[in-house]
């Protein structure tokens, strides 16, 4: 890394490194999605990751998906997944992460994506 993450992102890190059946879901159901769209909102994956997650394992209980690790998952499966690429409508952040397309590649938005 060529710069100092940020508090956001050291925490997303952290929380990517403790579950990773994070990934491997949303890796999973942005597979899916594609198979019948060109885009997709990571914030719909996340939300079907909670269900999966909450109901269907039953260990809903400890595990909380933070909205504030959207924007870095949508850019981690777009740099380790090759099928993925393009498949999220990226905005700019209000801080730069270490990874994924620059900001200044990116179109401004009043949200973080």
């Amino acid at each position: 890394m060529t710069e100092a993450a940020s508090k956001l992102e050291r925490a997303f890190w952290q929380f990517h490194t403790d579950n990773p059946l994070i990934y491997r879901l949303l890796c999973r159901y942005a597979r899916e999605w594609k198979n019948y769209h060109t885009h997709c909102s990571i914030k719909a994956l996340f939300e079907r990751v909670r269900w999966q997650v909450g109901v269907e394992t039953r260990s809903g209980d400890g595990l909380k998906l933070n909205n504030n690790h959207a924007a870095y998952y949508a850019r981690l499966l777009e740099r380790n997944e090759a099928d993925l690429v393009g498949l999220f409508r990226l905005r700019s952040q209000r801080v730069q992460c270490t990874f994924g397309p620059r900001n200044d590649k990116l179109p401004p938005g009043l949200h973080i994506a």
